[in-house]
């Protein structure tokens, strides 16, 4: 096991917070990035990604437990339904504000940053 430093946990639970912010402020984030138009909201999912691949680390750590982990399985699960081509309108920057799914995904990483 690779030792793990604190700030690979800060990083991880401010890519939940992430998830959780309001669609302007995840926009206002994504337009900080320059990454340039279109803006795509896949940015949000990528910073999670990283830290779901440690979950058992920072669990055997003690910097986790098991139900905060369950509850960012289940927010990953939900966005990892959006994944490939055919979802590109889901994320697209627009459906931040427009799509229930989104509201889905803020609220699961609510729950999931309350665990946390």
């Amino acid at each position: 096991m690779t030792d793990l430093h604190p700030r690979t946990l800060a990083t991880f639970v401010r890519s939940v917070a992430l998830l959780a912010m309001p669609a302007d402020a995840q926009i206002a984030w994504l337009e900080s990035l320059g990454l340039g138009a279109p803006l795509y909201a896949d940015e949000l999912a990528l910073e999670l990604e990283s830290g779901v691949l440690l979950l058992p680390q920072f669990e055997r750590a003690g910097w986790v437990t098991a139900e905060a982990r369950r509850a960012v399985e289940a927010l990953d699960a939900v966005l990892g339904e959006w994944s490939g081509s055919v979802h590109k309108d889901f994320w697209h920057v627009d459906s931040l504000r427009e799509s229930p799914e989104w509201a889905r995904v803020r609220e699961l990483a609510s729950e999931a940053l309350i665990k946390l």
